[in-house]
């Protein structure tokens, strides 16, 4: 798998690449590199050395663990790839190649990498005191560790003052195990959760495993017309430990794997109203009495099967960065069944899920889809908990600067016994220009379509992109408490796209978007976003995380 960058073709001028074809590998030589930021930096000295002060190149010791091919293996075309591909989807690395050179019998593994910017930085202005609304400052590689460390702060106007912080080890004890630690207090409630995982990084690995455990404080809403929503608080609790292997040949690989996972879930019985004077009681007939606590205690079998093969391509969910896209199929299932316990648990409660990936990629298209399913089965052979979600979307880059692209996501949540209700207002899973929208209910579906533009290169030090959208949404309350059914509701809108360097999988946009029916609160909105849409091709709406499980058992099936 060739790189078209131009540190690569420095790295092979004036020598011969080989293939891999079993050679043992004689020795791996790693250099790193920090972002370059082009031109329109280099010609402010001071600029160059603030930046250069700023930033740490990752450490050598780091890729070299996040390696496959090690001094002594045998140079595959499976381990090179492997390797290179590894090195592209961590969060901190831009850009990487994986090449070998003779050595006499054996090869000589260069590997070349570039940094993503480490600085995490975001803060929110408005025009009315206090002006600064919230600030995120952190590090997205600490010292060159693989190490994301950030905190944050936001005003919480009426009540307590957001206090968050994130810290996220990619390289635990110098092994690719990962430990993420996040936490935060919110305006009303709070919520933590810790992870330490061996996750499935590569088709190379024969075993992974995961412990996590978390708690929150949340008060679900429900919205019902122009007037303040009606709240329920949650609490929940979870903890779980899994593993799964390996089975067959990474070309058509089967998995198999068990999950013990335990969720406590406490809804309030009464609802609530969050107004700027304070938390009042509310007297809505449809939530009082609706939701009952639960809790859950299996054991779960994890199925899996995967044939899938990554294509390197630039220009797709980045604006100018190198992406691999995943083609073939993946298929994942889970399968539990409650355990007997003295603290109330659901007895003779089963567990069904799964989720399918399939996805096609071409040199200048891509077609893919990831959709899941799961539901739970009471003792008494009754039904709940059906929760299903998706996307689908086609690329066309019909020229090396023009992107156009088509999708359409889905959401649907039915007899939850989590409270819950899907809304345009999701960041994620809503409508743009929809963020104030007091439209909710059962099932969420949305379409979108865009058409962007990469319009400049500053000096190497950005790429700079515009785009034209056109969203389009409907809701059905398919019995959900206080939904309301909306019809399709439309917004259209432009968009300013920024990635610095030029070469960052991060983009930043500025996104102006119109509705086309400013009823239900729909409204004019301004929408800045900073996020690499290489890492995963779909991510869960938060409103869809609220009726889930915080254990997921599917989701140990996931790696980049």
């Amino acid at each position: 798998m060739a790189l078209a960058c131009p540190f690569a073709a420095v790295a092979q001028a004036g020598r011969t690449q080989v293939r891999c074809a079993g050679q043992v590998v004689t020795e791996v030589v790693v250099r790193t590199e920090a972002p370059s930021f082009g031109a329109a930096v280099e010609r402010f000295p001071w600029l160059g050395r603030a930046v250069t002060h700023v930033h740490r190149t990752t450490s050598p010791g780091v890729i070299r663990a996040l390696l496959v091919l090690k001094p002594g293996d045998r140079c595959t075309p499976l381990r090179r790839s492997e390797s290179e591909r590894l090195l592209l989807a961590m969060p901190f690395i831009a850009d990487a190649s994986v090449t070998a050179y003779p050595d006499g019998a054996g090869v000589r593994i260069e590997v070349v990498t570039v940094d993503e910017p480490q600085v995490v930085l975001d803060a929110g202005i408005k025009g009315v005191s206090p002006f600064v609304s919230r600030v995120t400052l952190g590090s997205a590689n600490l010292m060159g560790n693989a190490v994301y460390a950030s905190g944050q702060w936001r005003d919480g106007g009426f009540y307590r003052d957001v206090f968050a912080g994130r810290y996220t080890n990619y390289q635990l004890f110098a092994k690719p195990y990962q430990l993420d630690l996040r936490g935060g207090r919110r305006e009303l409630g709070y919520d933590w959760s810790g992870q330490v995982a061996f996750p499935f990084l590569t088709d190379v690995q024969r075993v992974a495993w995961r412990l996590s455990t978390g708690g929150s404080q949340e008060y679900a809403r429900f919205f019902r017309g122009g007037t303040r929503p009606a709240s329920i608080p949650v609490r929940r609790e979870f903890m779980e430990g899994s593993v799964i292997g390996r089975i067959g040949p990474s070309a058509r690989m089967g998995l198999i794997g068990t999950q013990f996972s335990v969720e406590d879930v406490e809804p309030g019985q009464t609802p609530v109203v969050i107004t700027p004077g304070g938390i009042v009681a509310d007297t809505t007939t449809a939530l009082m009495g609706r939701y009952a606590p639960f809790r859950s205690v299996r054991l779960n079998a994890l199925l899996g099967f995967r044939r899938v093969r990554f294509r390197r391509v630039t220009g797709f969910d980045a604006l100018n960065a190198p992406q691999d896209l995943r083609t073939g199929v993946q298929l994942s299932s889970t399968v539990g069944r409650s355990l007997p316990t003295s603290r109330g648990a659901s007895r003779g409660e089963s567990y069904v899920g799964s989720e399918l990936y399939a996805g096609i990629a071409g040199a200048h298209t891509f077609a893919a889809i990831d959709a899941d399913v799961e539901a739970r089965r009471s003792d008494t052979g009754d039904w709940n908990d059906l929760v299903t979600n998706g996307r689908a979307a086609w690329y066309l880059r019909p020229h090396p600067r023009h992107l156009v692209t088509v999708d359409l996501s889905w959401s649907a949540v039915r007899d939850s016994r989590a409270p819950v209700q899907l809304t345009f207002a999701d960041r994620r899973g809503g409508l743009r220009g929809y963020d104030r929208s007091w439209l909710g209910g059962g099932s969420r579906v949305v379409a979108r379509a865009e058409e962007r533009w990469r319009i400049a290169n500053i000096r190497g030090s950005a790429a700079v992109g515009v785009a034209a959208f056109v969203d389009a949404g409907r809701i059905e309350a398919n019995g959900s408490p206080l939904g309301t059914s909306s019809g399709w509701r439309q917004s259209v809108g432009t968009s300013l796209i920024v990635a610095a360097p030029a070469r960052s999988q991060r983009m930043w946009r500025v996104d102006l978007a119109f509705p086309t029916d400013r009823s239900a609160g729909a409204r004019f909105e301004l929408r800045l976003t900073s996020e690499d849409r290489t890492q995963q091709f779909w991510r869960l709406p938060n409103d869809i995380r609220s009726a889930r499980e915080r254990v997921l058992p599917q989701s140990v099936f996931r790696w980049p």
